[in-house]
């Protein structure tokens, strides 16, 4: 597997460069972007942080971005969240 490296970029620190580039990608596209602002207990599958929130999404009401790579093994936890939040 491959170590994941931090990078800063506009005064956050992310846990990954993969993270740094989608908050690049989200500036270039004009879109308001929160890292990491809020974690969900999400019962036996423990706790969760969702990397971005789009607070201007979805008519006012946000949008959580989670960012993986491929093959991770946190697909379970993003589920839940899903079904947590009422989103698919």
């Amino acid at each position: 597997m491959i170590q994941a490296i931090q990078t800063t970029y506009q005064g956050y620190k992310f846990r990954s460069r993969l993270e740094a580039r989608w908050a690049v990608f989200f500036d270039a596209l004009g879109l308001k972007w929160e890292y990491e602002p809020e974690g969900f207990d999400l019962g036996g599958a423990g706790w969760y942080l969702p990397d971005f929130l789009l607070p201007d999404m979805d008519g006012g009401n946000g949008m959580w971005v989670e960012v993986k790579p491929e093959g991770s093994t946190e697909f379970l936890k993003i589920k839940t969240l899903a079904r947590h939040s009422g989103r698919r």
